[in-house]
């Protein structure tokens, strides 16, 4: 939901807009990463635009695609679509000097652009008293918005704006006069003196939905929220413009997956437009047709047209009034939506890492073309990818993204691991990408582009170290956080922590405001880095052993192990979860599945679990239940996911008590989501992909290298950050280091150079040799050879590599060289039956080997022994466990118990609610 807030540096902000036991809690975390991972994104957020002169420490990366665009005099390959200037008109010179800049125009998908304004005028605010109204954003501002018409010269091309899905003021405050948020004037508004004049939104499939209310139940109800709301817009209601005339913001783009009302990037529809359209000083039509606001606060003073120097009411888009007439208008061009392969193409299907979601996004259209075959691609986690590659089920991949090898250690079945001693398999490097801290920050100063994060400050966000990360309740005051060590409970603004000013010393008074963490729910390699970088830090290993941090912060004891004298807490409910006004001193603490202790330095966790059992509130009013850890702070479904809720700045916390709603088990009552985070008080945290965040416009953290000294004697100066880039992510491959597999190296955070960035990340694609056919084979390797080679050049046409990657080095270009000519040259073993006895013969046949799975050899090849990759042992698991006889009908039923585990875990939200689960 764009809308800008005051800025005083160089920002502007846009407004876009219980479980009971622990073993219960453990089903609950489940069952809400997996079915999470099939809930639809709400589309609900803000923008910021950030006025500044100078490029931002982590800007969107610009494309080979980006236009600038001039208000007058045009020039630009969008010239021919802007609309003709009146040199007398009285915006004339307010706007002839501005120009729009927009990072990337083409290969566009559901992502952010940025936008970038400059020749402007500072944004003025107004006040109630002086003004008659208040608004942070009363005249020179910016507001922007897409739009799909064919013709955007044409008189109607307003109808076909995606504008008025804020028309209900919902999240937007004072930042803008309310008139703006609609498509019609107040006069068109008044059910008293119904008019004929309308501004309909006309749908990209013809349907005409009115601009103006109707009135049901004595209620105003606008038609076009059926399209599009506030959860779901991207209209930009406001940009503020800062002190020098320039600022800039991340703009939506909607594809018609996510807006189909708009269809972009259906066959109809490959160009839409986003449109800006500045605001100045000048009122833009004739009274209430245009707008109500009036001067001084009398009725009978409504403005004039042209009038000067007055605050900006009325709505952009509505046609009694002229600012559409000054746009701006930019094409942009959408990646198809809904593109398949012809018919009769082959399919093979691929499954893995997060981390090659948009690469697969861009390499699947020129797959079908050059490969002819329709590469299916989903995303979980890697060592389910793992399993599933080794699996010899009929349905089962050939190929896997993960970011390391199959590892016996890591198996979980005799027969699993029986498969993968008799399995070949060969590792491509496909991609180079990193895992990041990404965030969005706004305070009164405008957005913050800098931010530093230690192993032990991340630490202390991802064990619930802080009470502003524990579930709270403002009935439960006095019993809040209670839990947490005494130095804990001081620090209830992330600012407040010395460690976060030692490394923040420039800026950490802009972090005053409480942050919502989002974390993926999912298991990842990807996680599993941001693990090594923390535990690779000794400062770090000792927070989470239990050691006081210099100033005497300590873990939040449910990441303790089991039985550590520490791991207590005070509870102050009973058995029954009656409140208890005396608390009782509670065990609690990690346990391995045996029962014994478990320590999280012992090994780097693949998930960022939340252990905290706290619920809230403590004693019970009208609610009929309590939120915990996982309400407080939903988890994100993906990386992707988790990027776009922070450009949003909507955390999904449920948190507020809606006694009126009905719960999944048909109960009235239930906690709701609190709505997005205020435009110019927000901070959100992810742990992201680089791909992701670029992809979305949010910042990323810079990071201290392991080993990096902070202490209360530390000079802030003296403190060196690493910041994610192309240049950083290269440096750290020279610490890639062998995981149980020589071929196969993952970065060593604690052995990266300096300046490397310790969570780059290499992602291979394991291919089972074994199991796929001859056909099979030469179709994945012409696929590997194509994203290795042509695949890895930066850009956004379809085979290209999206930005946030890095392009293989020579040397992995050189390994994957090796490897695909691996899938080439494999001939698998030829067994031979035994000879047939003789009929007179008494003996038995001999039992024969078979491998259903392996379709003849080609004419004339020769049997050789496999070139076997030996699959060794995972450093962080137990010893390989020695083979033993496959049992094909155990084996299908892994498959078919994992299918009906998964449709388990997607219904038990609701047959487990009211269970003591949920």
């Amino acid at each position: 939901m764009p809308q800008l807030r005051r800025v005083t540096h160089n920002v502007l902000s846009v407004m876009l807009s219980h479980p009971k036991s622990p073993a219960q809690r453990r089903v609950k975390r489940v069952v809400t990463a997996v079915s999470g991972a099939l809930v639809t994104l709400a589309v609900m957020g803000l923008v910021v635009i950030v006025p500044v002169d100078s490029t931002p420490a982590v800007a969107a990366t610009s494309t080979n695609s980006e236009l600038t665009v001039a208000w007058d005099g045009d020039v630009s390959l969008a010239k021919d679509f802007q609309p003709e200037r009146n040199p007398s008109s009285s915006g004339y010179a307010e706007f002839n000097d501005i120009k729009v800049s927009v990072s990337q125009t083409q290969g566009i998908v559901d992502q952010t652009v940025r936008v970038s304004v400059t020749g402007f005028s500072p944004t003025i605010s107004a006040t109630q008293s002086r003004d008659g109204v208040a608004a942070d954003s009363a005249k020179n501002y910016i507001q922007a918005m897409q739009c799909w018409g064919d013709d955007p010269n044409a008189v109607d091309f307003n109808e076909t704006c995606q504008w008025g899905g804020r028309v209900d003021g919902t999240g937007v405050g004072d930042s803008v006069i309310a008139d703006n948020l609609g498509r019609v004037g107040p006069l068109d508004n008044d059910f008293a003196k119904p008019t004929t004049h309308d501004v309909p939104f006309r749908t990209a499939n013809g349907r005409e939905v009115s601009g103006k209310p109707r009135l049901v139940d004595g209620l105003a109800q606008y038609d076009m929220l059926n399209y599009f709301s506030s959860s779901s817009t991207n209209e930009v209601s406001a940009a503020r413009i800062g002190t020098k005339g320039s600022g800039y913001f991340e703009f939506e783009t909607q594809s018609s997956a996510s807006a189909p009302q708009l269809g972009c990037g259906s066959a109809k529809h490959l160009r839409c437009w986003l449109v800006v359209v500045p605001r100045g000083t000048h009122f833009g039509g004739n009274g209430d047709e245009c707008s109500g606001v009036r001067a001084n606060q009398d009725p009978y003073d409504l403005f004039k047209k042209g009038q000067a120097n007055v605050i900006q009411g009325g709505s952009p888009v509505n046609d009694q009034c002229d600012y559409f007439d000054n746009r701006i208008v930019v094409p942009l061009d959408f990646m198809p939506t809904g593109v398949t392969c012809a018919i009769g193409s082959t399919e093979t299907r691929v499954v893995g890492s997060q981390l090659m979601t948009a690469a697969m996004s861009s390499w699947q259209p020129s797959l079908c073309s050059s490969v002819k075959s329709t590469f299916s691609f989903s995303t979980n986690s890697d060592v389910l990818a793992r399993a599933q590659l080794i699996d010899t089920g009929l349905s089962s991949p050939n190929i896997a993204y993960s970011g390391n090898p199959v590892a016996a250690g890591e198996l979980s079945t005799e027969n699993q691991r029986t498969n993968f001693a008799k399995t070949t398999l060969s590792y491509v490097p496909v991609g180079v990408s990193s895992m990041v801290i990404g965030f969005v920050a706004e305070s009164a100063s405008g957005r913050q582009e800098s931010l530093v994060f230690s192993p032990r400050l991340m630490a202390k966000y991802l064990t619930q170290s802080y009470p502003f990360l524990v579930p709270q309740s403002i009935s439960s005051q006095g019993r809040n956080a209670t839990h947490l060590g005494a130095a804990n409970q001081k620090y209830t603004k992330p600012f407040q922590d010395p460690e976060f000013q030692v490394l923040n010393p420039t800026n950490y008074l802009q972090f005053q405001y409480v942050p919502a963490l989002v974390l993926p729910g999912s298991k990842s390699d990807g996680i599993r880095q941001v693990w090594r970088w923390i535990l690779a830090d000794a400062d770090a290993r000792a927070f989470l052993s239990g050691a006081e941090d210099p100033w005497g912060m300590t873990v939040n004891p449910y990441y303790l192990p089991k039985g550590t004298a520490a791991a207590t807490i005070p509870w102050y409910l009973s058995e029954s979860r009656d409140y208890l006004e005396t608390a009782v001193t509670r065990a609690v603490g990690l346990s391995n599945l045996d029962g014994t202790p478990r320590k999280l330095v012992d090994s780097p966790p693949d998930d960022f679990s939340k252990y905290d059992q706290t619920l809230m509130p403590l004693k019970l009013a009208t609610e009929r239940s309590r939120f915990d850890s996982i309400q407080f702070a939903p988890y994100s479904e993906t990386f992707l996911a988790g990027a776009r809720q922070t450009f949003r700045a909507d955390s999904r916390a449920k948190t507020m008590w809606d006694p009126n709603s009905i719960n999944a088990v048909g109960e009235k009552g239930d906690w709701k989501a609190t709505g997005a985070q205020v435009p110019g008080q927000r901070f959100m945290i992810t742990v992201t992909d680089s791909v992701s965040a670029q992809r979305w416009g949010i910042s990323t953290a810079s990071l201290t290298a392991p080993g990096t000294t902070v202490t209360a004697k530390t000079v802030p100066a003296d403190v060196k950050s690493i910041t994610m880039t192309p240049e950083s992510m290269s440096k750290a491959l020279a610490a890639l280091t062998a995981t149980s597999l020589d071929s196969v190296k993952q970065v060593d955070p604690s052995k990266v150079v300096a300046g490397g960035w310790p969570m780059t990340m290499v992602t291979y694609a394991g291919v089972n040799l074994t199991k796929a056919p001859v056909a099979a084979r030469k179709t994945i390797s012409a696929m590997l050879k194509q994203v290795t080679t042509t695949g890895q050049i930066l850009g956004t046409a379809p085979g290209e590599l999206p930005t946030g990657y890095l392009p293989l080095t020579d040397e992995l270009k050189t390994q994957a060289v090796a490897a695909i000519a691996t899938i080439d040259s494999f001939v698998p073993v030829t067994k031979t039956p035994a000879p047939k006895p003789a009929a007179a013969s008494p003996v038995a046949p001999k039992a024969i080997a078979q491998d259903p799975f392996e379709a003849a050899a080609d004419s004339g090849a020769a049997a050789a022994a496999d070139p076997a990759v030996v699959a060794g042992v995972d450093e962080l698991s137990t010893a390989r466990t020695n083979a033993s006889s496959t049992d094909p009908l155990l084996l299908s039923g892994l498959v078919i118990a994992l299918v009906i585990g998964l449709a388990g875990l997607l219904i038990a939200p609701v047959l487990l609610r009211g269970r003591g689960f949920f």
